[in-house]
């Protein structure tokens, strides 16, 4: 992205060669030049230092943990209305669905709960992948997070850092429209961006963020519909103080979608990519809205203070005749479908306290005390369940209209309450040497309450209650301001779903993670290009399985190690480019003795190699008044099953995508010309064993307009 506005680069551009040309007119006058202007100058796709890692800003080279930014700059460039865009461009990172939460990280699955806001959980959709609209950079930690983030999944933390209040004032507003070359069909987004100061000192600030959404998609009878509205308020008293308050509300409303069927595992049997198996007018509409506020205090220049907290509430419901089998008949195969009403509630109410201590206790070290957790509501209505209706055929469905009748189903209730305490240390033992050594307590607990509407009110109700104790620690050795190697240790756990009781009718313990790392990481000098190297092994364990005397017992393990490398480089203030691979070898490593169909099988949606280029160039002139540059990006991922049992999963090819971007900037306007997956390739982006395959987008074009004010 082009920093500068083009009229006053042009005048100063001509200035410079003017002076260039007739030295002697500059006599005098260097002194009065404050600033040199680079034309083409570009923000950079880079972060030197990232917070999510420690809880607080820390240079990469000192953090013996692995971490990836998505910074404004990529998603600009990317033109990302969601953060599934972005994916791709991630090490370690491979989609498996359509959700929010679909994706796998260094071969493990991920959960809700992987993917946090300003470092506290609680999305507001569920359906989709988190807009980008109030999205300031994600930042990825690889691995386990649990010390300092609580329960998740081991593969790694999605954090989504928001777009706060800004000083000086600005707005923006952008618009784009994007077309399915080969299918006509396409859809219109719009957003408003305006911060600034409310007060004369300055110390009252806001900014909104809003916006619209209708995308047609290219598969058949699949739209959508989103608005979102991010209001926020900050309040400076002084230079040592700052409170954040956010609101956020976000309403989407799409056609349900099963995707598409696979016969005998084959997926050379499916329907062309646009094929539609639920009838018309079937939903699957989120909406929620909440409240952050955040506070922080820097008591004194070895002492910080952080408190905050988030609530959501969030509903999303589906309406669709679900696929559901297929059936064979006359050697003609069919799709039989069920109706399913289903709606859902969640509330997120959670907090973090904690205190930052620089101190010198014998050696200089950093320490963080801290607090987090909180209550999860969790409603689960089945209005109607299980209606089966007319078979479709795979290839040519006639669809039948909504004709199945309510049959209700089940309606289940969670209330889950979480309390953490987490401390941890980061002591500088020599000039080269830094030790981290972390800890957390937990405890969890929650009923449960299940009811069978269709049969009568009465059901089951549990309440359970479990401890968990985790650890994490690592070294880094510093050879100079540019390079350090690093080695480090980390646990998570994930409680089991109430009730999940073994053959003695107790709570089963919660699911473990751990990974071994070690890598290194060099940054030349000026910090234009960074080189990052990680060697992983993460062990998933306790997972709840039916063993031999048909109880559910601890028995299930996935296991994955690999490799990771990152470079990312500016050559110059006009160019610049990342590129990332990773090599993933992950397996379920111990299941019951009988469960040959899944053991010794990599879990789904994980593949071996995956590898990303992207680059973007600024031509250093003025073209036409204004200034102009172009972006490249190019995926690669391995073939990958779509789930670890034999008997049901598909094997998805490998793809190779291009995405390219033109921008021109004059005035304070900044068109965009975006083309994603450039020849057209048919992939698959997840789903769920045969009977879900998820297509991914083909070419899209996008044409966009950005006015500053």
């Amino acid at each position: 992205m082009v920093t500068a506005v083009p009229h006053r680069h042009i005048t100063r551009f001509m200035l410079i060669r003017f002076f260039l040309l007739y030295p002697w007119a500059a006599t005098g006058l260097a002194d009065a030049m404050e600033e040199v202007l680079v034309i083409g100058e570009q923000d950079s796709y880079f972060e030197k230092s990232r917070a999510t890692a420690l809880k607080m800003n820390s240079e990469d080279l000192d953090t013996p943990f692995s971490t990836s930014v998505i910074n404004s700059a990529v998603l600009e460039d990317l033109k990302a209305s969601t953060l599934e865009t972005a994916y791709g461009y991630l090490t370690g990172f491979a989609r498996s669905g359509t959700n929010a939460n679909a994706f796998t990280i260094r071969g493990q699955a991920a959960d809700l709960q992987n993917i946090q806001v300003d470092g506290l959980p609680g999305l507001a959709s569920r359906f989709g992948s988190p807009v980008t609209a109030n999205v300031e950079r994600m930042e990825v930690l690889k691995g386990p997070a649990s010390v300092l983030y609580g329960w998740m999944d081991p593969g790694g933390m999605v954090n989504i850092v928001t777009k706060k209040p800004q000083a000086q004032s600005s707005t923006s507003i952008d618009i784009t429209g994007q077309y399915f070359t080969g299918y006509n069909k396409n859809g219109l987004e719009g957003s408003l961006d305006s911060t600034g100061s409310l007060n004369e000192g300055g110390s009252l600030l806001y900014r909104v963020v809003s916006g619209l959404e209708t995308l047609n998609s290219f598969r058949d009878y699949v739209e959508s519909e989103s608005t979102y509205l991010f209001p926020s308020l900050a309040w400076l008293p002084d230079d040592q103080s700052r409170l954040d308050v956010q609101f956020e509300y976000l309403k989407q409303d799409r056609n349900a979608d099963n995707g598409l069927w696979v016969i005998n595992q084959d997926i050379n049997t499916l329907a062309d990519i646009e094929t539609y198996y639920q009838e018309p007018g079937d939903t699957d509409n989120d909406e929620g809205y909440g409240v952050s506020v955040a506070y922080q205090r820097t008591i004194s220049d070895q002492l910080s203070a952080h408190v905050k907290w988030r609530s959501i509430w969030h509903e999303d419901e589906r309406d669709l005749y679900e696929s559901n089998s297929l059936q064979t008949e006359a050697g003609e195969t069919t799709l039989r479908r069920r109706n399913r009403h289903q709606l859902n509630k969640r509330e997120y109410h959670f907090a973090d306290a904690n205190l930052i201590a620089s101190t010198h206790f014998g050696l200089p070290q950093t320490f963080i005390l801290g607090f987090n957790g909180g209550y999860e509501y969790r409603q689960y209505d089945r209005i109607a369940f299980d209606t089966r209706g007319a078979n479709l055929s795979l290839v040519a469905p006639q669809y039948t209209g909504r004709i199945l009748s309510d049959d209700p189903g089940t309606f289940r209730q969670w209330n889950l309450y979480s309390t953490g305490f987490y401390a941890m240390d980061r002591i500088t033992l020599s000039q080269h040497w830094t030790l981290l050594v972390g800890a957390r307590w937990d405890k969890q607990s929650g009923d449960y309450q299940l009811r069978y509407i269709d049969v009568d009110d009465s059901g089951i109700e549990e309440d359970e209650s479990a401890q968990n104790v985790s650890v994490n620690g690592g070294v880094v050795y510093r050879v100079n301001d540019q390079l350090s190697f690093y080695a480090s240790f980390a646990e998570s756990f994930n409680p089991q779903a109430i009730p999940s009781f073994d053959v003695n009718g107790d709570q089963l313990d919660p699911e473990q993670g751990e990974q071994w790392e070690a890598g290194f990481k060099f940054e030349s000098v000026g910090g234009r290009l960074n080189l990052n190297m990680a060697y992983f092994e993460v062990l998933k364990k306790n997972i709840v399985e039916e063993g031999e005397s048909g109880a559910n017992e601890l028995i299930g393990e996935v296991s994955s190690q690999g490799l990771e490398v990152t470079l990312q480089a500016q050559p110059s203030v006009n160019f610049q480019f990342m590129l990332g691979y990773t090599y993933t070898d992950a397996e379920i490593s111990q299941a019951y003795a009988d469960a040959a169909d899944t053991l010794g099988n990599p879990p789904g949606f994980v593949p071996k190699n995956t590898a990303f280029a992207m680059t973007r160039y600024n031509y250093p002139e003025p073209v036409w008044g204004g200034f102009v540059g172009a972006s490249f990006g190019w995926k690669y991922q391995d073939e990958r099953y779509t789930d670890e049992e034999t008997s049901r999963r598909v094997l998805l090819p490998s793809h190779r995508l291009m995405d390219i971007g033109f921008y021109y900037e004059v005035n304070n306007a900044k068109y965009a010309l975006n083309i994603a997956n450039l020849s057209d390739e048919t992939y698959y982006v997840g789903g769920t064993n045969d009977t879900r395959i998820y297509p991914g987008d083909p070419r899209k074009v996008s044409l966009s307009a950005r006015f500053d004010f």
